[in-house]
């Protein structure tokens, strides 16, 4: 079994190159400042989680967007980074 805070180290490292290869400044946050690991400019704070598995994968169903909604919560936007990212450029 990997360790799990190398798996989460490693995907904050990707998202933080991913986001700076499309010309955005960002900061990987110390363990301490809070509940986010990155601030990338412009979006704000990100936090990063790396698992195995996840249902979520499971309700997207040949779509490209997923919105999810618990009970009395706002709803979530959930889509493949690289879409994301190309959204942004987009409007950018």
């Amino acid at each position: 079994m990997k360790n799990p805070k190398a798996k989460g180290t490693r995907l904050e490292r990707e998202v933080k190159k991913l986001f700076e290869s499309t010309g955005f400044s960002t900061v990987r946050s110390a363990a301490s400042l809070g509940k986010a690991d990155l601030f990338i400019e412009g979006i704000g704070s990100v936090q990063c989680k790396a698992r195995k598995t996840l249902a979520i994968y499971n309700l997207f169903d040949g779509a490209d967007v997923l919105i999810v909604k618990a009970d009395r919560k706002e709803p979530l936007v959930v889509m493949p980074i690289s879409k994301f990212l190309n959204l942004l450029k987009r409007n950018g």
